[in-house]
């Protein structure tokens, strides 16, 4: 049966149109898709892609352009180049559109049953911090995205929604270079700890946030609080419900890890 050239996929409710006339890079656009993509035609998309020829080399290979609500995001690339650009945009705005549900800017990694949320923006260290987390006997989820649901639990998702793989391969995050082997399911948030790499500073020095202060910190990273802004506020008073919320500094990140894998243990 041939491949439509236009798919409609959805996933945490949040559609995305796909226009391909090349079955081939269709193809390896939908195979670099994680599973949480589901088709969904019919419905309303919330952003359309497109991939569509834009010439060829002297030998004869066919370029591609990559549109996204009519703006260039590939111009003369190659089809597994035009499928990989396609992946990555529609997770990205799948953070932007996702309904019913938060998606925070945060590392993410399990312990003792519960999820640890390190919420803070690109580049503000928890990559670092999650890789640290992970040496020290946590289980890596994601260092940069956590999906949390209007129960506040956080949805474990079959691969990292945004794994950036200069990071990944610098602290050797699961993931690097690939699909993380993740597991499924759902877990309660164990704790929101808000830090701040001080370069020399004692490996963790805390204060207690309250869960009102907790929340704001985890609604300022939120990635649809735009179009979503009663379900992300929702989620993330769930959340903290029964978390330890805490604030601080903290110095070297297998030091610091060590001693939060520690509190929550005995806790």
């Amino acid at each position: 049966m041939p491949v439509s050239p236009v798919m409609r996929l959805s996933a945490f409710g949040a559609v995305m149109e796909l226009t391909c006339p090349d079955p081939p890079t269709h193809s390896a656009v939908i195979a670099a898709l994680p599973a949480y993509w589901q088709p969904a035609e019919g419905a309303e998309p919330d952003v359309r892609f497109t991939a569509e020829p834009s010439g060829r080399t002297a030998g004869g290979d066919v370029r591609w352009r990559v549109l996204e609500d009519g703006t260039v995001r590939g111009e003369g690339v190659t089809g597994a180049q035009a499928a990989h650009i396609l992946a990555l945009r529609m997770d990205y705005q799948l953070g932007a559109f996702a309904r019913d549900c938060a998606f925070i800017h945060a590392g993410v990694v399990l312990h003792e049953g519960r999820a640890i949320l390190l919420p803070g923006a690109s580049r503000a260290g928890k990559s670092t911090l999650t890789a640290a987390m992970v040496r020290a006997g946590a289980t890596y989820v994601s260092d940069d995205v956590a999906a949390i649901g209007l129960d506040g639990r956080v949805r474990l998702l079959s691969r990292a929604l945004t794994l950036r793989a200069d990071m990944a391969e610098k602290h050797a995050l699961p993931g690097a270079g690939g699909t993380a082997v993740l597991h499924e399911g759902t877990v309660p948030v164990g704790a929101v700890l808000s830090l701040v790499y001080r370069d020399g500073a004692p490996p963790l020095t805390l204060r207690p946030l309250s869960a009102g202060e907790a929340v704001l910190r985890l609604v300022a990273q939120a990635m649809n609080g735009r179009h979503q802004p009663e379900a992300v506020l929702q989620s993330c008073a769930a959340a903290v419900t029964s978390a330890w919320c805490a604030k601080g500094n903290r110095g070297e990140a297998d030091a610091a890890s060590r001693e939060i894998l520690d509190y929550l243990s005995e806790a």
